[in-house]
């Protein structure tokens, strides 16, 4: 029988401690980089906002969570069937991008429209409904879904066993390079 006495912190190695102390330092400096990136990319909105002369009903902020709330330019017109457009900062082009959503749902999810190069942008947007991405298949089940919908045992003809036998594996080759490079890439 185990001794009661014992308890996990004292099974723990003594260089656990140091370790949580480092990782949690780690959670808070990414968690403060994140906010600062956040605060930073309102306030090139709002400036970006001001050169082209555009007050929005509500600035660029941080929620009280610490997430980037974009820039309200205009609300929804109901009558005129326009949608809210709202202003938010693309990262990669380092300018405005400007997001819709779809004011017809209970709970509106804003989608990117364009780039915003000049104040005519926005009232396109408002005319154009929210384009989201498309969600990614998964070709790797797809493709093991195929190979066994396709089973050697049944087909009953040796050339034909050979043919699907040399599928399966080009197709298991494929997918374990594939695997490979999204890895080595470090991205899906």
């Amino acid at each position: 029988m185990p001794d009661s006495t014992t308890t996990d912190s004292a099974a723990a190695p003594s260089w656990l401690a140091a370790a949580e102390e480092v990782y949690e330092h780690q959670q808070i400096d990414e968690r403060a980089n994140h906010i600062m990136a956040c605060k930073r990319h309102a306030e090139q909105i709002n400036d970006a906002l001001g050169v082209f002369g555009i007050e929005p009903l509500q600035p660029a902020r941080l929620t009280k969570s610490g997430q980037l709330e974009g820039a309200v330019l205009v609300g929804p017109d109901f009558e005129a069937g326009t949608y809210e457009v709202r202003a938010l900062w693309d990262v990669n082009s380092q300018q405005i991008e400007l997001h819709t959503a779809d004011w017809e749902t209970d709970r509106p999810r804003f989608g990117r429209v364009g780039l915003m190069s000049n104040i005519a942008d926005v009232a396109a947007a408002r005319r154009e409904t929210p384009k989201f991405p498309a969600p990614r298949r998964n070709l790797s089940a797809e493709a093991l879904q195929a190979i066994d919908s396709l089973s050697v045992d049944r087909l009953n003809n040796h050339d034909v066993e050979a043919v699907v036998t040399a599928i399966h594996g080009l197709t298991a080759a494929v997918l374990h390079v594939g695997d490979l490079i999204a890895r080595g890439n470090d991205r899906p």
